[in-house]
């Protein structure tokens, strides 16, 4: 069996990471470790090529500004904090919120900027619309996640079609994963409990490989059930009980030296008395109704890497993915999706000093509601393409410069509910460089662009939403620069950004029901700050990342702008992570957010007021082998130590002080809970 403390620190330093084994890399390793960190999980190969190297320590990203990774979570970071949320998977990044104690009503944020602008993929199947406005469009089981890797602002070409604010790529688990190299089959048995809300979660995972390792698959069932939690006055929030199942399956076929086939399916179902806008608390306007939703993923990967050949490495991902929900409303009943289809096809070259990467994208989406409110058996569909060129070019230009340069190309087609046809087309570049100073000093600047035509709505909206005869497409402008130093084992980094999102497709508030171009941009100001200190037994990160984000003026909200945009305080993320011997590590986790006051807006010639105050929570958590090896694995982790009763900014803002809003807030977060799980592996 194996012992896996092994750390492998992967928090991302700005745009360069200190590498201590950095020497013994050859100059086209290192490139083949950027492009691997830049394309992410867009190409399923270029994880082998990161684990070819893998006794070094952290993930380099050379000349990436705006142009490549800056966070990966690894499935470590989630076991030891007990990840069973986006809030809980996100937990450790500052420049990303996902609040609420309903896991339904929470939505992703990244500096500022929300799911709706954000190119968001599970294993490379793109999650590209949501079911309703009031939840959120992403449903995960952090159980089986290997890694997230975080591409804040507008970057890449290899980002994706849309990513107007940045991109998510989750990528599930391998049978090698789970396997050691002397293994052909294996178990896992898992079981946690939940002290608030009294819930547990169950999984059997088995995974195996023939003796040939030529073929290798894995099936895993994960159950939970959760009563109402409480917040951290005692009081029970409505809504947050629910039960959910989870099946994943996946086969993994090595054809040759060079090349492999993967197949994984994954349904994920959730059901139970969920509160119609799972966003806002509960009140006499917005009651606990029977609600299901649903994701079903297929996937196919396909690789092919000639080490013998420079300019061959290739790659196939083929997706069909579905997000689903049904409601009941008032004793009616209606239900919708948004069905996605699509495939990305890359390759990668080495011609001298240049690393292209270049592919095609291609995305057909389906959005539909059956709305027995509107009329018996209504049924509203619309939909829409998406095709896609890009090439990006990591340049080794000198010992001390690394320039990186890309273009996509996208054509947006919508066939919309009410018959209209929108056609458009755009070009996104980026051009970015990182210039070494020393060997242990270096800045980075960065400039990209990023193009977004219409889309399929939302499915919920189709029965009562239109677009403009004149809608447009939207399009974001990222200017960054970095700076990055690395002493020992300390190393620090720090950058300004600038973001703007122009002619955002909204309706006019408050509350049109017709999509067009606004007149203003979402404009985005910030900074980040980020320190890491790392030993065999310690690692300690202290990250900070501060945006104003404004739209015409005023401060954006949730409640306003749902989906596209919402303001998070300066927020300061510390982790401390020790391995006391190789049978029991521990750790502490903190996210400090500042208070946003004496916010004003103006909606719909009303004149409001809000505030969102700051707040600090802090968990802490241990794991034990008590048998020397992953055999028998406990953990214990304390959620929100102090008990602190608070809002997160990533929630629906509180309006209540406003005549005609008092129902208008978020849920608050959970109070203190104790997770205890102990998993057995054969």
């Amino acid at each position: 069996m194996r012992t896996p403390f092994k750390q492998h620190n992967t928090h991302k330093l700005g745009h360069l990471q200190h590498l201590p084994n950095l020497h013994k890399l050859n100059k086209q390793h290192v490139i083949s470790l950027c492009v691997a960190s830049a394309i992410g999980s867009a190409s399923a190969f270029a994880e082998v090529k990161t684990e070819k190297y893998s006794d070094i320590e952290m993930i380099a990203v050379i000349g990436q500004a705006t142009s490549g990774l800056d966070r990966l979570i690894t499935a470590d970071d989630l076991q030891n904090l007990h990840a069973d949320s986006l809030s809980d998977v996100f937990r450790q990044d500052p420049s990303v919120s996902a609040g609420g104690s309903i896991g339904m009503g929470q939505k992703i944020y990244m500096r500022n900027i929300g799911e709706d602008l954000l190119n968001i993929s599970i294993d490379g199947a793109e999650q590209s619309g949501a079911v309703f406005h009031h939840a959120g469009r992403i449903v995960i089981e952090p159980e089986l996640l290997k890694q997230v890797e975080i591409e804040a602002g507008t970057g890449s070409a290899t980002a994706g079609p849309g990513a107007l604010g940045g991109s998510i790529k989750l990528t599930t688990k391998d049978p090698d994963d789970l396997l050691a190299k002397d293994e052909n089959f294996g178990a896992l048995i898992k079981s946690s409990y939940f002290s608030n809300g009294d819930g547990f979660k169950n999984s059997v995972t088995v995974f195996g490989r023939d003796t040939n390792d030529v073929f290798s698959a894995m099936a895993s069932v994960v159950a939970s059930d959760f009563d109402n939690v409480e917040d951290a006055d005692g009081t029970e929030i409505i809504g947050t009980g629910s039960e959910q199942t989870l099946g994943y399956a996946k086969i993994v076929a090595n054809l040759s030296e060079h090349q492999f086939l993967s197949l994984s399916h994954e349904g994920l179902k959730e059901d139970g008395d969920i509160l119609y806008r799972p966003e806002w608390i509960a009140s006499s306007r917005n009651t606990a109704e029977p609600t299901a939703g649903e994701r079903k993923t297929t996937t196919l990967n396909y690789g092919l890497n000639d080490t013998n050949n420079d300019l061959l490495d290739f790659s196939v991902n083929v997706y069909n993915t579905k997000n689903y929900q049904s409601r009941e409303f008032r004793t009616s009943f209606y239900d919708g999706a948004v069905k996605s289809k699509g495939a990305t096809i890359q390759n990668i070259s080495i011609v001298g000093q240049h690393q292209l990467i270049y592919g095609l994208n291609f995305r057909d989406d389906t959005s539909y509601l059956n709305d027995i409110d509107f009329a018996p058996d209504a049924y509203f569909e619309e939909t829409g393409k998406i095709k896609g060129l890009y090439l990006q070019d990591v340049i080794d230009v000198s010992s001390a410069l690394t320039v990186s340069a890309g273009m996509r190309f996208d054509n947006y087609q919508l066939s919309d509910i009410n018959g209209l046809e929108f056609d458009e087309s755009g070009v996104s570049p980026n051009l970015s460089a990182n210039f070494a100073l020393t060997n242990d000093l270096s800045i980075s600047a960065g400039y990209a662009e990023a193009f977004r035509g219409p889309e399929v709505k939302d499915a919920f909206k189709l029965s009562i939403y239109s677009n403009d005869v004149s809608l447009e497409a939207e399009t974001a402008k990222n200017l960054e620069f970095g700076l990055d130093y690395a002493l020992g084992n300390a190393s620090f980094a720090g950058g300004v950004y600038r973001s703007d999102i122009e002619t955002p497709i909204a309706g006019n508030v408050p509350w049109s029901n017709v999509n067009i171009n606004l007149d203003n941009d979402i404009e985005t100001k910030g900074y980040y700050l980020e320190f890491a200190y790392q030993t065999s037994q310690l690692d300690f990160s202290a990250a900070i990342n501060s945006a104003d984000t404004e739209l015409d003026g005023q401060v954006v909200t949730r409640y306003v702008y749902s989906s596209a945009a919402a303001s998070s305080g300066d927020t300061l993320a510390l982790n401390l992570h020790y391995e006391f011997n190789e049978t029991i590590n521990a750790g502490w986790s903190a996210r400090m957010v500042k208070g946003i006051h004496d916010i004003k807006l103006n909606v719909g010639g009303e004149a409001l007021t809000l505030d969102k105050p700051g707040y600090a929570e802090h968990d802490i958590y241990a794991r034990w082998l008590p048998l020397g090896d992953d055999m028998l694995t406990v953990n214990l982790t304390l959620k929100n130590v102090f008990d602190k009763q608070y809002l997160h900014h990533g929630s629906v803002e509180n309006f209540t002080n406003n005549a005609g809003y008092e129902v208008v807030v978020g849920a608050p977060e959970a109070g203190r809970d104790v997770r205890v799980s102990v998993a057995l592996r054969f």
